[in-house]
């Protein structure tokens, strides 16, 4: 028994260790806004983030959803009081196995509306 439990173990972290994975940090520097639902090639990175904070993800190549580089855009709901607006970075970033990328939307980062 203590044979198989030790191969299963040993399984476990020779899979986890095949991963891929990079961090994306986003921090909102827009004011007087909240960036819910944000994500970068379809992974989630965080949601309620207020003026000022930054969220991080670690994004990995598990069940080859992704593989590195991952070039997209960012999207996100911008919030404010009862107003909600669905934007996309105009920029594509990219990011490649462990590196981290770090994306700041500020007042001035050019967004589309993909619903016009």
């Amino acid at each position: 028994m203590k044979t198989k439990n030790l191969f299963l173990l040993l399984a476990c972290a020779l899979f986890i260790s095949c991963e891929n994975q990079a961090i994306v940090q986003v921090k909102n520097n827009v004011h007087n806004v909240r960036l819910d639902n944000i994500s970068f090639s379809n992974v989630s990175i965080g949601s309620g983030v207020f003026p000022g904070e930054t969220v991080e993800k670690t994004i990995t190549d598990n069940y080859k959803e992704i593989s590195f580089p991952v070039t997209s855009q960012l999207e996100f709901y911008m919030v404010k009081g009862d107003k909600r607006v669905y934007l996309k970075t105009k920029e594509f970033f990219k990011v490649d196995e462990d590196e981290t990328l770090e994306i700041s939307i500020t007042d001035d980062t050019e967004l589309i509306n993909p619903m016009n």
